[in-house]
Formats: C-alpha cells, structure tokens, sequence
C-alpha cells in the first residue's frame, strides 16, 4: 500500500517537479541577463501564475533597461549638442572681438555692426548657460516655489502683450482666446511665467512661416488649463513620447532657419516647473498639429 501511495504519488508529482525545474532554469537564463527569455506557459493554476508574474517582472526590467539606455545615449547627445551650441557663439564673439581688437573694419558703421553681432551672440550664450542652471535646478530639487494667489487670466496677457512682438518678427499672427473675468490660482508667477513662455518659443521655433500660434486659456470648477497651438513639421510617435523627457533633444531636422538654437531643454523646463506645481503637461498632435497642454489647481 505505502508503494502503491508512492508510486502514484510520485506519477502524479513528476509533471510539477518538471515544471519547477523549468521555472528554476528559467529564472537562471533571466538572471543571466536573456531577458528576452519566457517562461513556458502550459498551466493555468497557480504555477501558471508564477511563470506570468516571473514573465511579467521579465518585460519590466527589460522595458527598463531598454529605457535607461536611451536616456543614457539621449544625455551623451545632448552633451554633444549643448557643447556645439555653446562652442559656436563663442566662436563668433572672440572672431569679432579679434576683428575689433585688430582695427579691422572700414567705418564706425561697420565697428557698430561687429559690437552688436558680439552683443546677440553673448545674449544667445547666456540663455543657453541659464537653461542649464534653471534645469539643473529644478531636477535636483534645489528650487523652492514660492506661491501666492494669482490671477492667471492676468498674467497670461502680461506674457502675451511681451510674446507678441516677436510673434509678428518671425512671420507668425498671434491669437489668444481667454476669458476676461480673473482665474485664480496659486502659482510662482516667475517660475509658471518661464513654463509657458517655453511652450510659446517652442511654437514658435518649430511652426511653419508665416502661420498662426493660438493661445487658450480657460477653467473649471477645479482645474485651470492652458494650451498653446500651432503647425509644424510632423513628428513620430516615438519623439512624441520623448519630447519632454530629460536628456532628450528633438531631431535637429526640425529646426528651420528662423528658429534660434537652444539646448533642447525648454519643454523638459517646463514640465519640472508644472510638475512641481502639482500640475500636469502633455501634447496632441495629429499630422503637425502640435498642442500643448498644461494643467494646474484653480482655487
């Protein structure tokens, strides 16, 4: 009888120990470093279970690998790219600094020309070196807001009437549509200032010329949105997803003649600052037409 039990025992149990050894060798090759590697799925009770949640933590840490090795080579890139952007004004400072050093030009006219050449591009350099320290900043959490009850309605035409100008510069009409009545909200006025400030320049640096950027701002009972519009070359779903990630630099083919360069932060800036606003931002866009959206708390 006690061989009987252990004979049947033994039957029945063989095809579980087979099945725990399959799972032990695959946690092994996962281990390993395969992660591409999945577990057989031929039951459905609980070891079933165990071999979806072991295939499960399997696509995590794969998706996760996958992730930290794009942003890392998104951050060597950007390092590439913010070292060129900053090499190439200063390069043109010091060659007309040489020039004007050297008394090499003809006239005061052209003396004026090279100072106010030298001029833009130290601004253009300057921006570029705030970017980095405003973005180092705020991912570091070494930025502390300070809020206070604003009307965003208000501030939002502050921006505008400043925006505008520049709009019209570079070949683009303005519209804004908001309500007149204030909407309140607590926010750090310079720091939501910059926020949507970066989405405009985006809109401008990337819509197609001449053409139209769109501002909305409206509210609800609780929540207060801005969205800022515009057409562009498409982007793929892939840039979509990365836009506003760190380290991440849209494809340069984007860039037009009229844009100026940049180190390719103003987006990831701006979702820090709402972000630490308790907000969120996100984009739309279907076949160029980009909008951004942000979203903050109405008081």
């Amino acid at each position: 009888m006690i061989a009987s039990f252990l004979f049947f025992f033994f039957l029945l149990t063989r095809p579980l120990v087979r099945y725990l050894r399959t799972l032990a060798e695959g946690l092994l090759t996962i281990a390993g470093g395969n992660l591409d590697y999945r577990l057989p799925m031929s039951n459905e009770d609980e070891m079933g279970e165990v071999a979806k949640s072991i295939n499960f933590m399997a696509e995590q840490l794969q998706e996760k690998m996958n992730r930290e090795r794009q942003i890392e080579n998104s951050k060597m890139e950007l390092i590439t790219s913010v070292s060129h952007d900053l090499r190439t004004p200063l390069t043109s400072i010091i060659g007309y600094l040489n020039l004007l050093k050297n008394d090499n030009y003809e006239n005061l006219e052209e003396h004026k020309r090279y100072i106010n050449n030298a001029y833009n591009k130290s601004q253009q350099l300057k921006k570029l070196i705030d970017d980095l320290f405003e973005y180092t900043r705020l991912t570091s959490g070494a930025v502390n807001l300070s809020f206070t009850k604003i009307d965003v309605s208000g501030l939002l035409e502050q921006i505008m009437n400043e925006f505008e100008p520049i709009a019209q510069e570079n070949s683009l009409t303005v519209r804004t549509i908001r309500d007149q009545t204030p909407i309140y909200g607590y926010v750090d006025a310079e720091k939501m200032v910059r926020a949507i400030d970066n989405l405009l320049m985006n809109a401008l640096k990337f819509s197609m010329k001449p053409g139209v950027i769109t501002v909305r701002l409206s509210a609800e009972e609780q929540h207060i949105y801005f969205a800022v519009e515009n057409m562009g070359k498409p982007i793929s779903e892939e840039q979509e997803k990365l836009l506003f990630e760190r380290f991440y630099k849209a494809d340069p083919s984007r860039n037009d003649h009229h844009g100026s360069p940049g180190a390719g932060m103003g987006l990831s800036i701006a979702k820090n600052i709402v972000e630490l606003h308790g907000g969120r931002i996100w984009l739309n866009h279907q076949n160029g037409h980009f909008t951004f959206f942000i979203e903050i708390s109405r008081i």
